[in-house]
């Protein structure tokens, strides 16, 4: 079986520790012997940085790239994932189901973990969704974070993986770095994954995925930011499915699945984060989807589509 912690540990290691002043990351080495990389807290990180960030928290099982989304007049660089395993690679690592905001007061932007440790740990309801169990001596967790996180966050992560702090290695950046809004909007097939299986999509069918999503200016107002990198997941993204299954099971799916058919489609982000109390996890579950999605059926080879971008709403976060 293949490890999405070793392959994740590898990029750390040979990729981005080494590379840390030319990706503009800084490496820090807890107390407790944990490793932590600021890839966009402190540091400035970058496009390179971002795209780092992303391969580790998918284990490296995809392809990522940037593009071009056309906003008007204004042309902006867009975030590529290609998967094949997406189950695998979103539900069990990517996806942002560790909690990390405990300690954190009231009203404050709460942080969010995520990653292979997911796939150790198997704490969340996300990596608890598909069968995918990693064993491995070393992991890493990606922490959307203001603050560096620290011994007792380490600590944790090290025992819920039951493995000793100097086997950890987090990666932390704000979601307003451009780091971090590269890692942010790089979730559309998380996002979407994540939909189908909320939905009850028969998730064995799905061969592979792909998505691409812009990435908005980046902002130190981290509420801004927020509000900008999912806007963007949720007027401005499409996935691409190739799946093995009947076409009753698509049709039925994305009558339920864009965030178009959402009561809430046309609110803007932020209202519906300050209605979650700044913390992601208890924002309304609706927005867990993405904008678009055509989905092609290996078994009758027809092609469906559902969703709807919006531009306005991406002018209206971004600018």
């Amino acid at each position: 079986m293949f490890s999405v912690n070793q392959e994740a540990v590898r990029i750390v290691k040979e990729k981005i520790i080494p590379n840390a002043e030319m990706l503009q990351c800084e490496v820090h080495q807890l107390k407790n012997g944990a490793t932590v990389i600021d890839m966009g807290i402190h540091a400035r990180g970058g496009y390179l940085a971002g795209k780092l960030f992303v391969e580790a928290t998918i284990g490296d099982m995809g392809h990522v790239d940037f593009g071009r989304f056309k906003l008007g007049e204004i042309d902006l660089p867009s975030i590529d994932v290609y998967i094949d395993l997406p189950q695998t690679a979103t539900l069990s690592s990517q996806f942002s189901g560790w909690e990390l905001g405990e300690d954190f007061e009231r009203g404050s932007i709460i942080p969010i973990g995520s990653g292979p440790a997911r796939a150790i740990a198997k704490i969340d309801f996300g990596a608890q969704g598909w069968r995918y169990q990693d064993i491995h001596h070393e992991t890493v967790l990606a922490a959307q974070t203001t603050v560096l996180p620290d011994e007792a966050m380490a600590e944790d992560v090290a025992k819920k993986c039951g493995l000793s702090p100097e086997n950890v290695y987090i990666l932390a950046a704000t979601t307003g770095s451009l780091a971090g809004a590269i890692q942010v909007c790089s979730r559309s097939v998380e996002a979407s994954m994540f939909c189908m299986f909320k939905k009850e999509f028969p998730l064995e069918s799905v061969i592979s995925g792909m998505g691409t999503s812009p990435i908005p200016p980046p902002t130190r107002d981290e509420f801004d930011a927020m509000d900008r990198v999912n806007t963007a997941l949720m007027y401005g993204c499409t996935v691409r499915y190739l799946v093995d299954c009947e076409d009753s099971d698509i049709e039925s799916f994305l009558e339920i699945a864009p965030f178009s058919v959402s009561p809430r489609f046309g609110e803007h982000f932020n209202d519906l984060f300050e209605e979650g109390q700044r913390d992601f996890h208890l924002v309304d579950k609706s927005i867990h989807t993405v904008a678009y999605y055509e989905i092609t059926n290996f078994k009758t080879g027809r092609t469906f589509k559902a969703g709807q971008l919006r531009e306005d709403m991406l002018a209206r976060s971004f600018f």
